[in-house]
C-alpha cells in the first residue's frame, strides 16, 4: 500500500473537515434544535467541549489540506476522529445511553473511514475492486443492521424505576453547577 497525496485527498480532507466543523457548530449555535434531534444532555459543559473539539479538528483538517504533505495529517486526524465517533455511536446506542438517531452518525463516520481508506490505497485491478466494494457495503449494512437490532431490543426493555433513575441522575450530584 502506498499513500496518495493528490487533489482527491486534498478535496476529501476539506470535505471531511467541513462536515466535522458543521457537526461541532450545530450544538454551539443552536443547542435547542440539536437536543431536539439527538436528545437532551445532562452535562452541557461536556456537550460544548466535544462540540468545540469537533470544530477545532475540522478547522485543522481544512487548513492542513492545502499545506505540503498536509493531506496525510488531515487523513490521520480524520480517521482517528471518525473511528472514535463511530465506536461511541455503536457502543452507546445499544445500551440506550444515546438515541438510535446516532446510528445515522455511525453510518456517516463509517463512510468517512471508507473514503479515507479508498484514498490511501492505490486502486486495485477492476476485477477485485468490485468484490471489495461489495464486501465493504455488505459489512457496513450488517453493522448498521446489528446496531439497529440491538437498539430496538434495548428500547423495548422497560427498566425498573430504580435503574432509570440511576441512569438519569448518574452525574447530577450538583445540578446548580451546570
Amino acid at each position: 500500500m502506498t499513500t496518495q497525496d493528490d487533489r482527491g485527498a486534498t478535496a476529501l480532507a476539506r470535505a471531511h473537515g467541513l462536515f466535522t466543523m458543521a457537526s461541532g457548530l450545530w450544538p454551539l449555535l443552536h443547542l435547542q434544535s440539536f437536543e431536539k434531534v439527538f436528545g437532551a444532555k445532562t452535562d452541557r459543559w461536556l456537550e460544548r467541549t466535544v462540540a468545540g473539539l469537533l470544530v477545532g479538528i475540522g478547522w485543522t483538517q481544512v487548513r492542513a489540506a492545502s499545506a505540503p504533505g498536509g493531506a496525510g495529517h488531515a487523513r490521520r486526524l480524520g480517521v482517528s476522529t471518525a473511528a472514535t465517533l463511530l465506536a461511541v455511536d455503536l457502543v452507546y446506542v445499544p445500551t440506550g445511553r444515546i438515541r438510535p438517531v446516532y446510528l445515522l452518525d455511525a453510518a456517516a463516520q463509517a463512510m468517512w473511514l471508507r473514503a479515507w481508506r479508498a484514498r490511501a490505497v492505490r486502486p486495485e485491478p477492476p476485477t477485485t475492486r468490485t468484490g471489495a466494494a461489495f464486501a465493504a457495503a455488505a459489512a457496513l449494512a450488517a453493522g448498521c443492521a446489528t446496531g439497529a437490532v440491538l437498539a430496538a431490543r434495548v428500547l423495548r426493555r422497560r427498566p425498573d424505576s430504580g435503574e432509570a433513575e440511576l441512569t438519569q441522575a448518574r452525574y447530577l450530584r450538583h445540578p446548580a453547577a451546570r
